[in-house]
């Protein structure tokens, strides 16, 4: 059975900022920030693609829920850049059944990171995902159904079409001849195979948005101006979860970039946690 919707505290406890880490089922260590107001009631935070949980005004969005009286932990993936979340094996684009599955006793980092915060004698109340971590939300939402709320903020949605337009109409062609191909990235090296690619190309979003529970409550948030992943992702993605709701933020980027942005984008999370 879900939890309660959250309520709102008469007054904002002082927060306590500590590190926290945590093993997936991969014996992965991952590391984390827990943001703790004293509250039971926690949120939290998973980052998107070639990011980790500094970025994308995750900070701003803590700092926001602390004021409400929410507690909130955002954490590294195995893949995250820049973290000293611990990765066996190599950088994947795709991953995302290792990021939000459970399957009898597997459950990886989404579950794992619900399962960690419940054993410290935290309510899970609302779960995030930006970006990358958008698409494992809703994976999330159809395939677990004891989290209330979920935040798919700026998500990829149509991961065909977005997957080919970051990487060219031609990727899958060059794939299938080469099987696997190097990449440079500003934060470091990494190579693409043709079973990662279609690992995030041939995801049934569609299907699993349609499967999400009317206990599961979902909020796709998403900024106007967003170049990297357009909005209309978003108006899809809640037009099939059935209870589900939208809201755009003006002028907004896929980061949330900026004081202006950044406020509106925290105000609502924080909004919709406590409705």
């Amino acid at each position: 059975m879900a939890a309660a919707p959250a309520e709102a505290p008469a007054a904002a406890a002082a927060a306590e900022e500590r590190e926290l880490d945590f093993l997936n089922p991969k014996g992965e260590r991952l590391f984390g920030k827990l943001v703790d107001t004293g509250s039971d009631d926690v949120v939290i935070l998973c980052h998107g693609y070639v990011a980790n949980s500094e970025m994308c005004q995750f900070p701003l969005v803590a700092a926001e829920l602390a004021e409400a009286g929410l507690s909130s932990f955002r954490f590294d993936h195995a893949c995250a850049i820049r973290s000293r979340s611990e990765r066996q094996g190599p950088f994947l684009m795709g991953n995302h059944e290792d990021e939000a599955r459970m399957r009898a006793a597997l459950i990886a980092d989404m579950a794992a990171a619900v399962a960690f915060m419940r054993s410290i004698g935290k309510r899970v109340v609302c779960l995030l995902g930006h970006s990358k971590g958008g698409i494992n939300a809703v994976m999330f939402a159809a395939r677990h159904h004891d989290v209330p709320k979920v935040i798919n903020l700026a998500g990829r949605f149509r991961t065909r079409e977005g997957t080919l337009q970051r990487f060219g109409a031609d990727i899958l062609e060059r794939l299938a001849r080469d099987k696997a191909i190097p990449r440079r990235e500003p934060w470091g090296e990494w190579v693409m195979t043709e079973e990662d690619f279609l690992n995030r190309c041939n995801l049934p979003m569609e299907e699993m948005a349609r499967s999400v529970p009317p206990t599961v409550c979902m909020l796709c948030l998403h900024g106007t101006a967003d170049t990297t992943i357009p909005y209309a992702d978003s108006e899809l993605c809640a037009s099939l979860v059935p209870n589900s709701r939208l809201i755009l933020v003006e002028g907004a980027d896929h980061n949330f970039t900026g004081e202006a942005a950044g406020q509106a984008m925290a105000r609502h999370v924080v909004n919709f946690v406590l409705s």
